[in-house]
């Protein structure tokens, strides 16, 4: 037995450094007042706790849960974790921490097992993650979040459909050159963009490569929709493929995989599409659209041994559609065998 010093005074106790973490999923004014108030409340709640060193609270305002990805501050807290800065994080709910099951069951594992454990509260469930009893209660209600995720995205997607089939797209225009909004929400040609997309148009009709085009643009220092001044082919061949040119929108091009990774791929036939026709004024005439759609669908090119890539010279005869008898023919085309061209007729 070795007795215990009668003059052992014991060590004073730590104060915990606590954070908190709130999150709200829109945009709305509602949405953006209850943001405002969660980092109020929060400021206030650690701060009245004599016991606590207030860190900070973390918050993200206007994204979704089902995904850590785009959650910057959700990241940031995550790292001051590892770089021991934080004790405790309090946040409202298991869904406000996160509403993807492996995401929550990672990081409070995560968290847990750090030379020294960081402690999850959530205030509605009254639960914490270092309560050996909690993880499977906190598993549960992160598998429910998930599914009520789940639920809304498909009934979002549905509203979608229904509306597209009921004639009423979407049409935004942040990132479409030549277009604006106006405040009734209809598209309006803005005419110093729309001059960039008729001369696009005008000069791959004229012969040129969707390449020389998008390096004319560049050496004159024109500007894209996004402000850059370098083109590139897939920027060139996007505008003269873009249907809303023609004064058309075509609805669902795109389909989301799932509502967790919200990945979007190409509608290949996994969705019906619906096109509605005249939606809006054109830039481009119907009849010069659909001969540039023609012309890139016969378009090709082969690479040199340098790698660099050049277009293959070729004429086309035009065997169906509204240009059905016509030839493609290119204007650096300086030669021609008429015996092979029509040789196949």
């Amino acid at each position: 037995m070795i007795p215990a010093k009668k003059d052992f005074a014991p060590e004073a106790k730590q104060k915990l450094r606590v954070a908190a973490y709130c999150r709200v999923s829109t945009d709305t004014e509602t949405q953006a007042g209850s943001y405002e108030l969660q980092i109020q409340y929060y400021t206030e709640y650690i701060k009245s706790n004599p016991d606590w060193i207030f860190v900070g609270v973390y918050a993200d305002h206007g994204i979704s849960g089902t995904s850590t990805k785009k959650r910057v501050q959700f990241l940031k807290m995550i790292e001051d974790c590892h770089q021991g800065k934080i004790d405790i994080i309090i946040t409202k709910s298991v869904s406000r921490f996160a509403r993807n099951t492996l995401d929550t069951i990672r990081y409070m594992r995560e968290l847990k097992l750090l030379n020294s454990p960081v402690e999850i509260k959530f205030e509605t469930e009254g639960l914490n993650t270092l309560d050996k009893n909690a993880e499977m209660m906190i598993t549960f209600l992160s598998c429910v979040a998930q599914g009520e995720s789940e639920a809304k995205s498909d009934s979002i997607r549905w509203s979608v459909r229904q509306r597209f089939a009921n004639g009423l797209p979407l049409c935004p225009t942040y990132f479409l050159l030549g277009y604006d909004t106006d405040d009734n929400k209809n598209m309006i040609i803005v005419e110093e963009e729309a001059v960039i997309v008729r001369f696009i148009y005008k000069q791959f009709l004229e012969g040129y490569s969707v390449h020389q085009i998008a390096e004319m643009l560049t050496e004159n220092k024109i500007p894209t929709v996004k402000g850059k001044e370098i083109w590139s082919c897939s920027t060139v061949r996007n505008i003269l493929q873009n249907e809303r040119y023609c004064g058309d929108v075509l609805m669902q091009k795109t389909v989301t995989v799932d509502c967790l990774s919200h990945r979007s791929v190409k509608n290949t036939g996994q969705e019906k599409k619906y096109r509605m026709t005249n939606h809006h004024p054109a830039i481009i005439s119907k009849e010069d659209w659909y001969i540039v759609q023609e012309m890139l669908k016969y378009r090709r090119y082969m690479r040199r041994k340098d790698g660099s890539v050049r277009k293959r010279i070729q004429l086309h005869y035009i065997e169906e559609g509204i240009l059905q008898g016509f030839f493609i023919l290119s204007m650096q085309w300086d030669g021609y065998d008429m015996h092979k061209i029509f040789e196949k007729f």
